[in-house]
């Protein structure tokens, strides 16, 4: 499990949705709350290639994006379909306002994609300079 922050409320959520691994932007929470946070820049991770069968495809994950009242709509959370083309399938923004990380879930219709070799991008970004930043996704399938 990742350590928790605290910086006005939860930042950095101490729990995954299942099982003890999640990917997070900072698995320490450090001494202060934006210690290991996201700070002026993007951070990535992208799967192996994955091939879709034909049919009805589903992506579902669980995510939480996090910030302190500095925050502004510059900074996010992304999920994108990397195939023969790159469709962003999930975006949440920051806004100058605390918000509390909460797991949520998603859901995004991947058939556009059925019969392709595709990789699943997760994105998360501190483009507005020194706010406070935490994202967190776990959970992560492909159904039919």
């Amino acid at each position: 499990d990742p350590e928790a922050t605290t910086s006005s409320g939860a930042k950095q959520l101490g729990t995954t949705v299942s099982g003890s691994n999640d990917l997070v932007t900072g698995r320490l929470a450090g001494a202060a709350a934006g210690d290991y946070d996201l700070d002026g820049g993007t951070t990535s991770v992208r799967s192996p290639a994955i091939t879709l069968p034909s049919g009805t495809l589903n992506l579902s994950f669980s995510w939480y994006l996090a910030h302190g009242s500095n925050a502004s709509s510059a900074d996010f959370l992304r999920v994108k379909v990397v195939g023969s083309t790159t469709t962003q399938v999930f975006q949440q923004l920051g806004a100058a306002a605390n918000r509390n990380g909460a797991w949520a879930t998603a859901t995004a219709n991947l058939s556009a994609f059925a019969g392709q070799s595709v990789r699943i991008l997760i994105e998360a970004g501190d483009a507005s300079g020194a706010s406070l930043v935490e994202a967190g996704v776990d959970d992560v399938k492909i159904t039919r």
